[in-house]
């Protein structure tokens, strides 16, 4: 909160998250990501990584995430990048669609080391994730499960094995059953990230005509859903998104471009890494290239704190949980 008022940042990021790549193997109705430029020649090498992982383990006691696009695609160099990572003492996160995970793959990702897995389920029925995410993406998301917990259980692995739900109009009604889905499967937690219009946070969009954008007739739905997810979250755990975020989230809905809760602390807790090397935020900056300043530098620049203070005043609906909007009462309760 110090950090947020005077602009200055006084805690290093919780999480630096590697974009390793733009491309994907699904073409997800609710994701632009992989629209963007998947220019290969520009993505770090391996090298450029391990150089930036260096940076971050010299610095300390920050979380590193790996992401994309699917960060899979790149598999030999995520492989090789959770090992590194680990080997400096690094807690590793990776995000995938599941879609590329084979016995052989899953034996890789249980043997690197990694510590938390997630993986994307939007309807815990076949016809609504594959309609969502594209087709054959609900049996490949059973499979990689099927598959991780096997190799997890062979070596007796402490990789938390989980799942991360967008809540669309689509899956409302599946929210619950997903969170049944991910308990009897003996999986560590379910996190869900409300749907966003645009999430590259660069564009203007039409909220009343997006057909996953959760509708005013089932936003009292919604509420009671979320009401019966906190009463979950307080009694068993399992559930990564946190309470007030699982408050707001019918409100986040209803209000769409009128939402404003809190403040936005994401220039305070978080540095995304893109592809190409550029730090950026929320599509607004620092813009500054990991190729030619350090991270460190690049936290505490005069770039990053104008970055800053366009997140301090951003207009765009956020609910995400990277990018906590919070209050002040929030904090202390």
């Amino acid at each position: 909160m110090l950090s947020y008022y005077t602009n200055i940042p006084f805690i290093k990021p919780e999480f630096i998250n590697f974009g390793l790549t733009h491309r994907c193997n699904l073409r997800c109705k609710i994701c632009e990501t992989w629209e963007a430029n998947p220019n290969i020649k520009k993505e770090l090498t391996l090298a450029e990584l391990k150089n930036v992982i260096d940076q971050i383990a010299d610095w300390g006691n920050v979380n590193v995430s790996f992401a994309g696009g699917e960060p899979l695609i790149r598999k030999n160099d995520l492989i090789d990048c959770i090992k590194y990572a680990k080997g400096k003492g690094l807690t590793t996160y990776v995000t995938t669609n599941g879609m590329l995970i084979d016995d052989k793959v899953s034996e890789e990702i249980v043997n690197s080391g990694l510590d938390y897995l997630q993986i994307s389920l939007d309807g815990i029925k076949n016809k609504t994730n594959d309609y969502i995410r594209g087709k054959g993406s609900f049996d490949g998301s059973m499979k990689a499960i099927s598959y991780i917990k096997k190799h997890k259980e062979k070596a007796k692995s402490l990789l938390k094995l989980s799942l991360t739900t967008v809540i669309t109009n689509k899956n409302v009604d599946e929210l619950l059953d997903i969170y049944k889905f991910m308990k009897d499967r003996g999986l560590h937690e379910v996190a869900y990230n409300p749907y966003t219009v645009d999430n590259s946070y660069m564009k203007d969009k039409n909220y009343e005509d997006d057909e996953f954008w959760v509708s005013d007739g089932n936003i009292e739905k919604l509420r009671t859903i979320c009401d019966k997810l906190i009463k979950l979250k307080k009694t068993e755990g399992k559930i990564g998104t946190p309470i007030i975020s699982l408050k707001l989230l019918p409100d986040y809905f209803e209000k769409k471009t009128r939402f404003k809760s809190g403040i936005c602390l994401a220039g305070y807790s978080y540095m995304y890494i893109k592809p190409n090397g550029d730090v950026d935020v929320c599509g607004k900056g620092p813009s500054l290239n990991v190729r030619n300043m350090s991270i460190k530098k690049i936290w505490y620049s005069l770039s990053f704190g104008k970055a800053r203070l366009k997140m301090a005043t951003c207009k765009k609906p956020c609910l995400m949980l990277c990018f906590p909007r919070i209050s002040f009462r929030d904090v202390i309760s």
